[in-house]
């Protein structure tokens, strides 16, 4: 049977493609964290998204009178943002609005079931000089040392970017 080279390239497009190497972005990794960074206007919003073992060593509702400790720790951790997240000072950066959400800050809610909850932060700061804003510094790994790595994307009015930071290397320039 004789087949035009046509019909093989015909054949190799329609073949589903393989997945890029590597874990995606949205992974549960312990020891791993994600910081998007947006710049929009005078606003400056970070989203952080982490396994709750990278800051509290477990990912179940509390059951010890220890956990229960952590939990509060950690969420008065995460409610002084200014300690975790430092802008560039003549930027004049003040916290606007934080949320977290979590099932171990919403005892009434039942527990993820598979075991790898997560906790997700929502920072927003309004900033006087939004021009002066040419980096952050961030504390994370001081305030959870079972943080290893927070992949950080970044967007703003000189574009994207992306950086891994860790216990050495802590700072966002843009």
């Amino acid at each position: 049977m004789n087949h035009s080279p046509w019909c093989f390239i015909i054949a190799i497009c329609l073949l589903p493609l393989p997945v890029a190497a590597g874990e995606p972005a949205a992974a549960h990794v312990h020891g791993a964290a994600s910081l998007q960074v947006a710049i929009d206007g005078k606003n400056l919003t970070l989203n952080f998204e982490s396994p709750l073992n990278n800051l509290v060593g477990f990912e179940h509702a509390p059951r010890t009178e220890k956990q229960k400790a952590a939990v509060r720790a950690m969420a008065e951790r995460l409610h002084q943002p200014a300690s975790l997240f430092t802008a560039s000072p003549a930027a004049a950066c003040a916290l606007l609005s934080l949320k977290l959400e979590s099932p171990v800050l919403e005892p009434t809610k039942p527990s993820v079931g598979d075991g790898h909850a997560d906790l997700d932060g929502e920072f927003v700061f309004r900033c006087e000089h939004p021009e002066a804003l040419r980096a952050l510094e961030v504390g994370l790994f001081q305030a959870f040392p079972r943080l290893q790595r927070v992949d950080v994307q970044v967007a703003g009015p000189r574009g994207q970017s992306a950086v891994r930071l860790s216990p050495q290397q802590r700072r966002i320039a843009w």
